[in-house]
């Protein structure tokens, strides 16, 4: 769990650092004397991905933005999506221009005490230009629970208002309170409750250090807790990696109770095609193929722990067995001319044509 501030014009960023903030929420907007304010700028961005402080886009123009035209005139459903599009464009445009990856989602906010009914076709309108992979909104919990029950966003940042105590377990973040005052400027609590929440910086995509996890600028740490023994270090294309994706990866599901930081397990080897092994995945670079020099992620479904020691004990059941297998004497048969029976059976063979009877009398026949 990250803590993170939202806010109109924010405290210096070293006070926001010692104050322990680890990622801001950044205004987007239609461009009037009224938004510019507050809109998130380059020059800010920058500042703001050096000294390691992560970015949330969220667009917002008015409050009543997703159902009618501030004059108080209703849109219809084409026209609510039409305005979905519209603040769509503007967002991704504004995003890009701080230097927010194209991969990276915008939150759009519904900042209003409505039913998520209300907001559908705006939001329609909006993935219609950066993608349902790429939209968020900011709400009250029926508005995000609404929409993420008809799979019409896949980001969520809930505020505590109008929520009457209630929390959406789907969400990234939650805005718990508001109007506190730090350095002399009105600022907005926020905590993320997924390791990927949408934070983006300049340089370094994702670039967020795990949630207890340490990073020196070369050397990522994660505590060893489950293996009981020294914290693991992850560096060069592993720490890249690391900083720059989600994690732990969307395809990884933690068991109640597990922690981001039980997944490592081993410290990276250095050699020929780095290898860095957790409890679940590999990172590997390999010196040859089609990903040749690249980072690559493999997801393996069960512990790699279990599946050592299944190796291990397999390995060992083989041993034993070799040994036995190579003690082991040929049968022999006493009271019996070997000789007499291989030539029994050569006639029985060459009496085959001649049909069942002949075979039997040579069957009953005694050696």
């Amino acid at each position: 769990m990250a803590f993170g501030l939202d806010y109109v014009t924010g405290p210096p960023i070293a006070d926001m650092k010692a104050a322990g903030v680890s990622f801001v929420c950044r205004y987007l907007s239609y461009v009037n004397n009224l938004t510019q304010v507050k809109l998130l700028t380059p020059a800010e961005a920058k500042g703001l991905s050096a000294a390691g402080i992560a970015i949330v886009s969220n667009y917002e123009w008015y409050g009543t933005r997703t159902i009618d035209d501030g004059l108080g005139h209703r849109w219809t459903p084409e026209q609510a999506f039409n305005a979905g599009k519209t603040d769509g464009q503007i967002a991704a445009g504004q995003h890009e221009a701080c230097g927010g990856p194209a991969s990276r989602p915008i939150y759009f906010s519904v900042d209003v005490d409505i039913d998520g009914s209300q907001t559908v076709d705006y939001f329609k309108g909006i993935a219609s230009v950066i993608g349902k992979n790429r939209t968020g909104a900011y709400g009250s919990y029926r508005v995000l629970k609404y929409l993420f029950d008809m799979g019409l966003i896949s980001w969520g940042w809930q505020t505590y208002a109008w929520s009457a105590g209630a929390w959406e377990s789907r969400a990234h973040i939650q805005q718990y309170q508001n109007g506190v005052s730090m350095s002399g400027h009105s600022v907005d609590y926020n905590r993320s409750i997924k390791s990927d929440f949408g934070q983006w910086s300049i340089g370094g995509g994702h670039s967020m250090v795990p949630a207890g996890w340490t990073d020196n600028g070369s050397v990522l740490v994660s505590p060893s807790s489950t293996q009981g023994g020294p914290d693991v270090h992850i560096t060069g294309p592993f720490r890249d990696y690391i900083l720059a994706n989600p994690w732990p990866p969307s395809n990884v599901a933690l068991t109640p109770g597990m922690h981001v930081e039980q997944l490592e397990l081993s410290n990276p080897s250095l050699g020929s095609g780095w290898q860095q092994t957790f409890r679940y995945a590999m990172l590997g670079k390999p010196d040859s193929g089609l990903m040749a020099g690249k980072v690559v992620f493999e997801w393996l479904g069960v512990e790699l722990v279990h599946v050592r020691t299944l190796y291990a004990q397999a390995q060992a059941q083989i041993a034993t067995l070799q040994q036995e297998l190579a003690q082991a004497h040929t049968p022999t048969v006493t009271g019996i001319d070997e000789a007499k029976v291989a030539s029994r059976l050569t006639a029985i063979g060459l009496a085959s044509h001649n049909g069942d009877a002949a075979i039997q009398q040579l069957v009953a026949q005694p050696l």
